[in-house]
């Protein structure tokens, strides 16, 4: 029986759960912060959780109030959940918004999202206001690097091209012709088959200069010379006589051959203030006798070899024809300060640092940077939006390509003010090397590449940006960033969509026969000894291969009009061979497995075991 003496000691027990709630939410709530980073919520319990146990601690006590008590009670058990409720979807919500994202669905109404996005958008603008900060990128040149070796575009795909890389902020080509270029008289065997013409070369210039792209040419002078030492004519000039990769720098008939490649490069680009005299990846120096006789005799090290070769090419370009050589960094980490001072070299270069994958501050230190604002009086950077990732790959996944230039950013924002950056290169590679199959061609990656531009030039990814980019693309639904979340083909209509529609279907056929191919049926029953052995449960078989059919029609129509898109954009050679590496493997793959599961579902008796017995294989 409750009488009226018991109230105030119940009340006032009610009044101190509340007020214990209250301050538990308070604390957590003033510890995280509406927009911090939530805590793991599989280590931590919900903030829910935990009301509830104080909730149901007390339960056996607010059993013995009044009703009016307890639906006041509730009333304020519903709005601290509530609030706590708002606040983690606000802290999720920021989560995701933080967090790069895996794509955009394009024309539709704005969201809550898109709202959310545009409020942060304005704040940050009005604090950089406060600031006096110009958000503005300050790098003056965004090169996008056109690998065209062993698979050049035709020219009237780069003529279209061309305004589109302009639109989205491109100020520059930095091209790499290798055996693309057309070399003329003692050096036409440089040149391959299928090789521009030199009214080819007079095209591009001439389409780059009407949409206000500088080109920078880029010849290999020191290692990545496969194109040149590969032939029985030079292989005599190679650092080591069974790698075609590194040239001998103290043959004499070493600067000889450089020099006229020079030449003749500068001849086809009039006007050009900048020459890329690569350089990168000089995996074997000094390792040939003469070389080593060198050394001993000039008391060098091969930290001296490297930097004699490079300022001899260097000095070259520069005193005769007064163009500014530009050079990869990656050989220059390892060598000292003080050499790199005393060969004078950074008078005469501008040097390119190159990082594709993540972990640029961990690899390129800050030393590293000191070192280089030391010598170097312009010094570039490069990034890529595609080819970094396999040297097979055949798609390129955004958000890895984004990660980069994101991390390429803060390293800018970090040395903008001590660091004289010149500007940064978008290199996109269709081979990792002269040897190396095609990889990531460049169509399918206008996507990856239009996403960076902008971000480079606005520093932005968010719902707003990404959708710009699907609207000049003319993408009808999907903007792609994350493979992983690739349901269906986005389709769009710039220059080469159709090699990006065919190589995201190709992406989405290739994880559905893999997915096919790992269920328990197909591993389990129709194994390479099943099929040997013509020995299989029928039913198995064709539950596990239920989908076969559907899949070879489908991967024979994608065939077709994989040839027919990479033909706007490709010669035949380039076509054939993308072909026999990505498509053909997998459609004769699955040709013969549709023929042993035929076979197996029409046995209708089977031997006794074993099956490899003398008398099985008389049966």
């Amino acid at each position: 029986m409750i009488t009226l003496k018991m109230f105030p000691r119940r009340n006032a027990k009610m009044l101190t759960v509340i007020g214990c709630t209250l301050v538990v939410v308070l604390m957590l709530y003033k510890l995280s912060g509406p927009f911090d980073e939530p805590k793991n919520l599989e280590s931590e319990p919900h903030t829910e959780q935990v009301l509830s146990k104080v909730v149901r601690d007390e339960s056996s006590d607010l059993l013995t109030q009044s009703p009016e008590h307890l639906k006041k009670q509730k009333e304020y058990e519903s709005r601290i959940m509530a609030n706590i409720q708002k606040m983690t979807a606000h802290k999720e919500l920021k989560r995701k918004m933080d967090h790069d994202p895996m794509g955009v669905i394009l024309h539709k109404k704005p969201s809550l999202l898109d709202g959310l996005g545009r409020v942060r958008d304005l704040e940050e603008k009005e604090i950089a206001i406060r600031k006096n900060v110009v958000m503005e990128s300050q790098l003056k040149h965004k090169i996008v690097h056109l690998d065209l070796k062993g698979a050049p575009p035709k020219i009237e795909y780069l003529k279209k091209l061309f305004p589109l890389l302009r639109s989205f902020g491109a100020t520059g080509l930095l091209l790499e012709y290798e055996d693309m270029f057309p070399y003329w008289g003692k050096l036409e065997f440089l040149s391959a088959h299928n090789a521009y013409a030199k009214g080819d070369i007079a095209d591009i210039m001439e389409v780059a200069e009407k949409n206000g792209l500088e080109v920078i040419p880029l010849i290999q002078t020191f290692g990545h010379m496969e194109h040149v030492l590969k032939l029985k004519e030079f292989s005599e000039l190679r650092e080591v006589p069974n790698y075609p990769q590194v040239i001998c720098p103290t043959n004499n008939k070493t600067m000889p051959l450089i020099k006229m490649m020079i030449d003749q490069i500068v001849e086809m680009h009039p006007g050009i203030d900048w020459l890329h005299i690569g350089s990168d990846e000089v995996y074997n120096l000094g390792e040939c006798t003469r070389c080593q006789q060198y050394l001993l005799h000039q008391q060098f090290g091969k930290n001296d070899l490297f930097l004699h070769h490079v300022k001899k090419v260097a000095q070259y370009v520069k005193e005769n024809y007064d163009i500014q050589p530009i050079m990869w960094d990656d050989e220059f980490r390892k060598v000292p300060l003080m050499a790199i001072q005393d060969s004078q070299v950074g008078q005469l270069l501008e040097i390119m640092i190159w990082k594709y994958s993540s972990g640029i501050m961990v690899d390129l230190r800050s030393d590293i940077w000191e070192k280089y604002s030391s010598v170097f009086s312009g010094i570039w950077i490069a990034s890529a939006f595609k080819g970094a990732a396999n040297p097979e790959s055949y798609i390129t996944n955004i958000n890895d390509r984004l990660s980069n230039h994101k991390e390429w950013m803060e390293i800018f924002e970090m040395y903008k003010s001590t660091i004289p950056f010149r500007g940064i290169a978008l290199t996109g590679w269709q081979r990792f090397d002269h040897f190396a199959v095609l990889c990531e061609l460049l169509p399918q990656a206008i996507p990856s590449l239009a996403v960076n531009l902008l971000y480079i030039s606005e520093r932005k990814a968010d719902h707003g940006a990404l959708a710009r980019v699907g609207d000049a693309l003319k993408c009808n639904s999907f903007l792609n960033l994350d493979l992983q979340y690739l349901e269906y083909a986005n389709k769009c209509d710039f220059p080469g969509s159709a090699v990006y529609e065919v190589s995201q279907k190709l992406y989405i056929l290739k994880r559905d026969i893999d997915t096919m191919l790992h269920n328990s049926h197909v591993t389990g029953w129709v194994s390479d000894y099943n099929i040997e052995h013509n020995f299989a449960s029928p039913q198995h078989v064709e539950q596990g291969l239920q989908d076969l059919s559907m899949l070879l029609f489908d991967y024979s129509k994608l065939m077709n009009e994989a040839e027919t898109a990479l033909a706007d954009v490709y010669d035949e050679y380039t076509v054939k061979e993308w072909i026999l590496l990505n498509v053909k493997p997998t459609h004769d793959k699955l040709q013969k497995l549709y023929a042993s599961s035929t076979k197996l579902q029409e046995q209708k008796y089977w031997p006794r075991r074993p099956l490899d017995s003398e008398q099985t294989k008389e049966l």
